[in-house]
């Protein structure tokens, strides 16, 4: 394989529900209780936390819906020194990298989701973070809802893309906001 770029991704993830924890928080003095935190710890992803994303999304979803060039694979991703690492790689016969889920593992409805990422340089990479509804089997995109985190276009160093898709903003990103972040590709952010 030609060399890769990597994208480090957080030793934290945290996703605080308001709701299910409220009584929990009145004991424990308001403090905001964390429903799942994922540290990193260990070798390898955990299984009872994620899934894998595997393949082009053929045949039901050709190009995952946003015309994909890459493949993703288990191989590009790996979790080492407390930090999950997912690898985009090129060769002879095309692109890969790694996409992870926690549909059907993880679901809240109110909260706040913390996130620290090392990001990628170049053009052509679009590491993201992303949020869909859990009824999107049922309730196809948009209608399920999507809350884009975090989108770093490649080629638009520096900034910071955070998006909300509706089913009155379909295929559109007219609810964005594109955050400047001058040094936003040296360490993690």
């Amino acid at each position: 394989m030609i060399k890769g770029f990597k994208l480090i991704l957080v030793a934290l993830i945290c996703f605080a529900c308001k709701e299910e924890h409220k009584n929990q928080a009145k004991l424990n003095n308001d403090k905001p209780a964390f429903s799942f935190i994922d540290q990193f710890d260990g070798t390898q992803l955990n299984d009872a936390n994620w899934n894998y994303d595997l393949g082009d999304g053929c045949p039901n979803l050709c190009g995952w819906g946003n015309n994909e060039r890459q493949i993703y694979t288990k191989e590009n991703v790996s979790v080492k020194d407390g930090n999950l690492i997912i690898t985009a790689t090129k060769d002879s016969t095309g692109y890969y990298s790694g996409k992870i889920t926690t549909k059907d593992k993880i679901e809240f409805q109110y909260g706040t989701v913390e996130v620290s990422a090392k990001l990628p340089k170049g053009s052509g990479l679009w590491p993201a973070f992303w949020m869909l509804g859990n009824d999107i089997d049922t309730n196809t995109w948009p209608a399920c809802g999507e809350i884009d985190i975090l989108e770093y276009v490649g080629k638009a160093p520096h900034q910071i893309h955070t998006t909300l898709h509706t089913p009155d903003s379909y295929g559109k990103s007219v609810n964005t906001k594109i955050t400047t972040i001058m040094d936003v590709e040296e360490g993690f952010s």
